[in-house]
Parts: structure tokens; sequence; C-alpha cells
């Protein structure tokens, strides 16, 4: 089985389907995995962001979290000059 990344919007037109195909508790497992924990929330907050080498996020980041801490997804920008083009 493969995971997949569904954007927001998409989410929650798949819930919206399922509501209304009567498959109650299939779209109340995808709004329970699909809503980011305020945990979560914390640890993307936490990113520096705007500042000279900061990085970018996005709006609904990526968190894996542990016990210890988490991992965020982040950008950062990569000018061709650094890259050696």
């Amino acid at each position: 089985m493969h995971s997949a990344l569904l954007q927001p919007t998409e989410v929650i037109a798949f819930h919206d389907a399922l509501v209304s195909a009567g498959f109650d508790q299939l779209a109340n497992l995808l709004a329970e995995k699909a809503t980011r924990s305020e945990m979560d929330q914390r640890y993307a907050a936490t990113i520096p962001l705007g500042e000279v080498d900061g990085y970018s996020r996005d709006s609904d980041a990526i968190v894996s979290s542990s016990e210890d801490g988490a991992f965020v997804m982040v950008w950062q920008w990569v000018d061709q000059s650094e890259a050696g083009h």
C-alpha cells in the first residue's frame, strides 16, 4: 500500500463525497487522519522564516512527530550559482 499526499481542498472534497454517499465512518476516519494536531502545528511554527538563509514553509507543512521532537518539511532556496551552474 502506498501513501498519498492530498491538498486540503481535495481532502474536503473526498470527505464531503463520502458523507453524501453514506460512508460516515470512513469520512470521519479521513477527517481524523487529515487533522493536524496542535503539537504538529507548534512544531511547524518554530521554523525560522523570511530570514537570510531562512526557510519557507507551506501552510500545510508535513510534520513527522516522535516522542522527543519532530521533522518538519521546509523549503530552502538554492541559487543556480551555488549549485555550480
